[in-house]
């Protein structure tokens, strides 16, 4: 009896992956569209960075979509409280972040409270390496000079900025 339920298991199995063999494969295909959705969508998102010492950021924004790969955000207002107390501020009409790489896009304003300003139409920067640049004209303004050009790189550990083909009107106070 045990034998007929042997023999009965092995044709039925060789029967299965016969069938198996021959069976074309399916192909699940995803449509293009769906590539282009997000996953998360947020409407009027505000995002509060808490450290031990308080409130470190502050950043608003009227509509985020998480992508699989990306995240974007659409008017973005951001205030953060440096490690000096210095006060900055950061609008922009749109930004990307793609793993290291924040970029902002359209009317983007810089303004710390030390009344420096920064003015441009992109930016970009880079979480890891603390690297601000623009390829597009810019325009820089402080206590004592407003400063235009066509592209600038700042590295901020380091201090430096490097622009490029800079027009600059200083104001010098006389003696």
């Amino acid at each position: 009896m045990a034998v007929k339920f042997l023999y009965y298991f092995v044709f039925l199995f060789i029967g299965i992956a016969v069938f198996l063999v021959y069976q074309k494969p399916y192909n699940i295909e995803q449509s293009k569209s769906n590539k282009n959705k997000p996953n998360i969508e947020v409407v009027d998102m505000t995002n509060y960075s808490l450290t031990q010492q308080g409130i470190n950021h502050v950043v608003k924004a009227t509509k985020v979509l998480r992508f699989s790969s990306y995240d974007e955000f659409y008017n973005i207002d951001a205030v953060r409280k440096s490690e000096d107390n210095l006060l900055e501020k950061m609008e922009a009409d749109k930004g990307t972040l793609v793993k290291d790489d924040l970029k902002f896009s359209g009317n983007v304003h810089y303004k710390n409270s030390n009344n420096v300003k920064f003015s441009s139409q992109q930016v970009a920067y880079n979480l890891k390496t603390k690297v601000f640049k623009s390829d597009t004209n810019f325009i820089l303004e402080d206590n004592r000079s407003i400063t235009y050009g066509t592209s600038m790189v700042y590295k901020t550990i380091e201090g430096k900025i490097y622009a490029n083909n800079i027009k600059s009107k200083i104001e010098v106070k006389e003696k």
